[in-house]
């Protein structure tokens, strides 16, 4: 970045080339001889010596006003200082997120697409994924390189776990990434479609675990009411799609949500999952200080050095060495 630190001193320069022109043309003024046996060769030298002590005194004071103004580059520095929110997304991959009530396509995968979304607009934040289903599984521990974060959650599918629900794992789990946390806040953002129906660990201890370590918890019922459709694979007839109802426990996410210092949220379609996210977005806001600080290289001290050299040099040679020009 280049700048000058006292750019009014360039006002000086109007003036002083005004009244250079003027000396300009004041010896470029001829006199009116009635001969020209009065007029010596020697006073044409003169005044082409005088006018390059003219230019000279003109680019002196140029670099003289530059220098004035100070020329500065600076090379400025951004310190961020961030006070970032430690956040656990916990996602079902359960059989039953293979449902087709969020179309085009299934639960799952509009899960994963707005997850992504809100995982890119935590710039400072260190995010961490749990996978559940029948167990439970860290998938990526909390770091603050989303690149990996969302290559991994891309990466999540229907069957990687065996199928069940254990939603209290699931929390137990995401609360295990969160114990050594010294972030101000610790936050877990569990979606299901179904209910607890496996696991170690039930969904009341796993809250009383995310109370004692003040994990906030934020949970997410995924499907539309009623009967959906859920793609089957069939050995002889291929993909099949059968009927299946909704068994989403809304009052345990309910429960678990409100314990925690959290809230519960139901998504019937993609727009509602992704107004979903965003509201969350903005409840949890990272705190973020940005200082900056500029170092500067200075470059008035040559200009100004040349601009005195130069003026000395016209000042002295016009008034000794070439005073008496033949």
């Amino acid at each position: 970045m280049f700048r000058f630190a006292n750019p009014l001193f360039f006002l000086f320069l109007p003036p002083i080339i005004f009244l250079l022109y003027l000396r300009w043309k004041r010896q470029d003024t001829t006199m009116k001889l009635s001969s020209f046996q009065n007029l010596s060769v020697g006073k044409k030298g003169r005044l082409r010596i005088d006018k390059i002590f003219l230019v000279m005194k003109v680019i002196a004071l140029f670099l003289l006003v530059a220098g004035l103004a100070r020329p500065r580059r600076g090379l400025t520095k951004t310190e961020i200082t961030s006070r970032g929110i430690d956040i656990v997304i916990s996602l079902d991959v359960s059989g039953s997120m293979g449902a087709v009530d969020f179309k085009p396509e299934n639960r799952l995968h509009v899960a994963k697409e707005v997850a992504e979304n809100f995982i890119k607009g935590r710039k400072t934040d260190r995010i961490a994924l749990v996978l559940f289903a029948r167990f439970a599984y860290t998938q990526c521990p909390l770091t603050t390189d989303h690149g990996v974060v969302i290559e991994l959650l891309r990466r999540a599918t229907i069957g990687m776990i065996k199928d069940g629900t254990a939603i209290g794992l699931g929390l137990a789990q995401s609360c295990d990434r969160l114990k050594d946390s010294k972030a101000k806040s610790k936050v877990v953002i569990l979606l299901t479609d179904g209910r607890n129906n496996a696991g170690e660990i039930d969904p009341e201890m796993a809250t009383k675990i995310a109370k004692a370590l003040g994990v906030k918890v934020y949970t997410i019922g995924a499907g539309k009411p009623g009967e959906t459709l859920m793609p089957v694979k069939h050995p002889f007839l291929g993909t099949r799609y059968v009927k299946i109802k909704e068994d989403l426990d809304e009052e345990l996410l309910s429960e678990v949500a409100r314990e925690t210092g959290g809230k519960y949220f139901r998504a019937k379609d993609p727009e509602g999952l992704a107004f979903i996210f965003e509201t969350i977005n903005r409840m949890e806001k990272s705190e973020i200080k940005v200082q900056k600080y500029t170092n500067y290289r200075e470059f008035f001290r040559p200009l100004l050095f040349s601009g005195l050299i130069l003026l000395i040099a016209g000042v002295v040679l016009s008034n000794t060495r070439f005073l008496k020009f033949p």
